[in-house]
């Protein structure tokens, strides 16, 4: 007898769980038009579609963000709804931004690039540049747990992001 859930849906699950939680806390998530409660995901290539009821629901407040890695994985979500359009992309091109953020999940002073891939034309560095931060300017504030907020207070940290499309293998 089966649940009539897909068997490999526990896994996507917490990745389109986990991507619509930063959505909603970068305020990236786009109501298609329609009726009250009805939104879409663009996770991987497919398009989720989530109805509810139809009644109006309360604003929620945003998940918090709890380990470095849930950090990584909003900013990574910002990176690729700004990366720039596939016929001007780089296939791998590597972008590090240094960031230290405050206890509320504020920049703290400027973000710092660290790495950007040595192969690319000047043009092509500076482009990336620009998405990373337009990325970053559209993230934060990031909203950190208590214990992550003390954790990461002051605290350099690098974020890697990577264009993987046109890429061999990708």
């Amino acid at each position: 007898m089966t649940s009539g859930v897909r068997p490999d849906a526990r896994p996507m699950a917490r990745h389109v769980v986990l991507g619509a939680c930063a959505a909603v806390a970068i305020g990236m998530m786009a109501a298609t038009p329609g009726r009250a409660g009805e939104a879409a995901w663009a996770n991987s290539g497919a398009l989720w579609r989530v109805q509810d009821s139809g009644m109006p629901q309360p604003l929620r407040r945003p998940p918090v963000l709890n380990t470095l890695k849930d950090i990584g994985l909003a900013l990574g979500i910002c990176w690729t709804a700004h990366l720039p359009p596939v016929e001007q992309a780089r296939p791998g091109m590597r972008v590090s931004v240094m960031l230290t953020f405050t206890k509320t999940g504020e920049i703290l002073g400027e973000p710092r690039f660290t790495f950007v891939t040595r192969e690319a034309s000047p043009e092509t560095r500076t482009l990336y540049q620009r998405v990373a931060a337009a990325a970053i300017g559209t993230c934060t504030p990031l909203p950190f747990s208590e214990g992550l907020g003390n954790a990461v207070a002051g605290r350099p940290n690098i974020f890697p992001f990577v264009d993987w499309r046109n890429a061999k293998g990708a």
